[in-house]
């Protein structure tokens, strides 16, 4: 029993100082500190062209408001594309035609912070941008090359078989435009430049083989036989150059000149769009077939109906087709009617046996019967349309990324920021 008793009082004793005061210890349990994180996610619609993006957000939730960006490489340049209220938590944007895209969303606090979100990509690697500012093409339908002329003095070779790229040169050069003939058996690319000269290229490969001197302000050139000619953009004359020896063959009486094309036949027709001035004036320089001038005609309506020298272009037979309206002329440049296009801003135009071929800013091409104008054939295009040119049963289409504002009387530099090449079976 007296054994019992100090065992009880043992414990009794051991139980009392654990209980002292003087030895607990308070836990202090940390909380776990959350990273100030947006989280973006996309949703990207091919057929609308729109990504619709939305974040949610970890951390400290006090934002002031937040920005979308944008760049078109990776860790590319961004753009800004609009600022949102720290309530919102969505947005959609229109998507450019670009190979390769990120977007990030910014959120800014009141202190300055400034916290990044993840970055999401959308890659289109079908997309295949040339990076020209493309203001004048030529089309080699016997090699199937494309030959694109930059407004910043580039030169490219474009093979639509193989679809690359094949030659580019930097002409440092204002250029004018261009066109392609036969010398000798090889075919050459003919460009006008502002300061005066006709640079002569090797079609294969861009060497430069020849240059011949006008003496003027080139705005145009066209070939035929041998012979160059080359006008000014409004008031000058229309000079001949032979090709082989580079001696003047003839010139006109200075009168208003521009953008020059041609038609042969049993003389050589120049017809020609002023440039930079109003009223816009057409005219017609004939030529016989060895280059000396014949005589000078005047249009007789001084910009009463639509003229384009961006957009014009010679039929077969000589009639001349012009403007965003489809405006059609005799050879006698009479005005006869405009395409059915409606509302339709057309953009290019060439032919076949049967059909005017329009590219159409509505992003179709459209086919017009070429006796009777009536609209017989559309093919749907994915961007759009700046030239088109017929190649066998197909069309090649040098398509803007984006929309541009084609007028119907144009003397603005209505160029594209960049093209892409579109090939369709007819």
């Amino acid at each position: 029993m007296q054994k019992i008793l100090i065992i009880a009082l043992a414990f009794l004793s051991i139980y009392s100082c654990s209980s002292s005061d003087d030895d607990i210890t308070d836990v202090v349990i940390m909380q776990p500190i959350i990273e100030n994180k947006i989280n973006l996610t996309a949703n990207y619609n091919s057929s609308a062209e729109m990504v619709s993006l939305s974040w949610t957000l970890t951390g400290d939730m006090n934002y002031t408001y937040y920005k979308i960006v944008r760049s078109d490489s990776p860790n590319g340049q961004q753009t800004e594309l609009g600022t949102y209220n720290p309530t919102q938590f969505s947005a959609m944007s229109n998507v450019p035609f670009s190979p390769y895209l990120e977007y990030q969303i910014i959120g800014f606090k009141a202190n300055g912070e400034q916290v990044k979100s993840n970055v999401v990509k959308i890659e289109r690697p079908e997309i295949k941008l040339l990076n020209l500012k493309v203001f004048d093409a030529q089309f080699d339908k016997n090699a199937g090359r494309l030959y694109l002329l930059d407004t910043d003095g580039k030169i490219a070779i474009y093979d639509v078989n193989s679809g690359v790229v094949t030659h580019q040169i930097n002409t440092n050069a204002v250029l004018g435009y261009s066109d392609l003939g036969t010398y000798n058996g090889s075919t050459e690319l003919y460009v006008a430049r502002k300061d005066g000269w006709v640079d002569i290229y090797d079609s294969n490969n861009l060497t430069l083989k020849d240059q011949v001197n006008f003496g003027m302000p080139l705005v145009s050139t066209v070939y035929y036989n041998d012979k160059l000619y080359g006008s000014v953009a409004d008031y000058d004359k229309v000079k001949c150059i032979d090709r082989g020896t580079k001696t003047l063959v003839s010139q006109s009486y200075s009168e208003y000149t521009g953008r020059m094309r041609k038609s042969v036949g049993t003389s050589v027709k120049l017809y020609t769009i002023t440039q930079n001035m109003t009223p816009i004036d057409m005219d017609l320089y004939t030529f016989d077939l060895n280059g000396n001038y014949v005589s000078h005609q005047d249009d007789t309506y001084h910009g009463d109906h639509p003229l384009n020298y961006r957009i014009f272009e010679t039929f077969p037979d000589g009639r001349v087709i012009t403007s965003s309206t489809g405006s059609v002329y005799n050879s006698q440049m009479v005005y006869q009617n405009d395409l059915p296009s409606g509302n339709a801003k057309l953009t290019s135009f060439d032919f076949d046996n049967n059909s005017i071929i329009a590219g159409n800013m509505a992003k179709t091409i459209d086919f017009y019967n070429i006796n009777t104008y009536t609209k017989t054939q559309t093919i749907n295009t994915k961007r759009f349309p700046y030239k088109v040119f017929n190649y066998n049963n197909k069309v090649i289409c040098i398509s803007s990324v984006n929309q541009l504002n084609v007028q119907d009387y144009d003397y603005s530099n209505v160029i594209p920021e960049n093209v892409m090449i579109e090939i369709f079976d007819k």
